[in-house]
């Protein structure tokens, strides 16, 4: 898939973050963004042992919200590329 994982670590508590379920949090990062957010969400969903994602596709109208440096933006997939690069702005 072209992605590195990180285990997500806990903040307030030494070790990774565990689910009520038992399970831990893995974090993936994008080297080149998401270009395809649907596809993406299959193929992950589609893997053993995976249980849940965080794309949450179809699921939302147009969203606000902001990137790293605060610049305000809308879009139907904020933060796919990490930038906020190539969607609308407002404000």
């Amino acid at each position: 898939m072209g992605a590195t994982a990180d285990l997500r670590m806990a903040v307030k508590k030494a070790g990774p973050v565990v689910t009520d379920q038992g399970n831990l949090v893995l974090d993936l990062k994008f080297a080149g963004g998401i270009t395809d957010p649907a596809a993406l969400e299959q193929a992950i969903n589609n893997l053993p042992g995976v249980l849940e994602n965080g794309l949450f596709v179809g699921l939302t109208d147009p969203v606000a919200g902001a990137v790293a440096d605060e610049r305000p933006l809308r879009s139907d997939h904020i933060g796919c590329d990490g930038t906020g690069e190539g969607h609308e702005r407002f404000g």
